[in-house]
């Protein structure tokens, strides 16, 4: 939904927040809810990272010799790959982290006084958050299809559509219920960056 969100935002430009307002909020709290998610999975090791992707692969890695997978016994050189996927995101796992401790979950004060510093402290590109999502689950269905034969169903596409049709009903419903009102220049200032 993130990625459809902003797919949309970049190709409807100013006129995403003319078609409905609560698009802002909403883009920003699934954002969030992604962020948090995806947090969680990339835990650093420590006292709470027993159920991170980093977790799961040393698990992995320690027993690679007793993990059977449907083709046979697991190439060692697996997880040595999956690591490197993960750390050529590196940049990114450390501003979702920090912007999490920062500011989603704890609220420095700084951030409190300012939340829009965030933004500049640790920026952070939509699209290098859903490469490193993509990832995470690109690492998850590796194994559960060489363990079970099969893997978890990706919905994203699903989601493209619906988001798509969502805009197009939001903004067919402005244009009938308000005519003119998306023609009308609103100044930059009042549209936030998602």
């Amino acid at each position: 939904m993130y990625s459809s969100l902003l797919v949309q935002e970049h190709k409807r430009g100013e006129r995403f927040l003319r078609i409905e307002p609560l698009l802002y909020p909403l883009s920003q709290a699934v954002e969030v809810d992604l962020h948090l998610a995806t947090a969680k999975l990339l835990e650093p090791n420590g006292n709470r990272s027993e159920r991170s992707i980093f977790a799961f692969l040393d698990f992995c890695e320690k027993n690679c010799p007793n993990i059977t997978w449907k083709s046979g016994s697991m190439p060692a050189d697996v997880i040595q790959k999956q690591r490197a996927d993960l750390e050529a995101h590196r940049v990114t796992i450390q501003t979702i982290l920090a912007r999490r401790d920062k500011f989603f979950a704890h609220l420095d004060k700084q951030y409190f006084n300012d939340p829009t510093a965030i933004n500049r402290d640790y920026p952070l590109d939509g699209q290098a958050v859903i490469a490193l999502v993509n990832c995470i689950i690109a690492i998850i269905s590796d194994h559960q299809i060489a363990l079970e034969d099969k893997a978890n169903f990706h919905i994203a596409e699903f989601y493209e559509i619906a988001v798509d049709n969502m805009l197009r009903n939001l903004e067919e419903g402005r244009t009938r219920n308000f005519p003119g009102q998306l023609e009308q220049q609103v100044p930059t200032a009042q549209c936030p960056e998602l």
